[in-house]
């Protein structure tokens, strides 16, 4: 399994677990709403993790960002 695949994997993990808390405050009376929206925000996130990873970060041909 490659690395992008377990990125996506774990971000849907960890999106439809705040969505299942969330769903779980709500019924219980307890403000569940932000983790709901942490969990809907982070679903497009597992879509496009390693969609394509040469374009997905700066050139990294330019040497090192950090050197003055």
């Amino acid at each position: 399994m490659s690395l992008f695949t377990r990125q996506r994997l774990f971000i849907l993990f960890v999106a439809l677990t705040n969505l299942t808390l969330a769903i779980l405050l709500t019924l219980n009376g307890h403000p569940g709403i932000p983790l709901g929206v942490i969990g809907v925000a982070l679903l497009p996130l597992a879509w496009l993790a390693g969609r394509n990873p040469a374009k997905a970060s700066l050139s990294q041909h330019d040497g090192d960002s950090y050197a003055g």
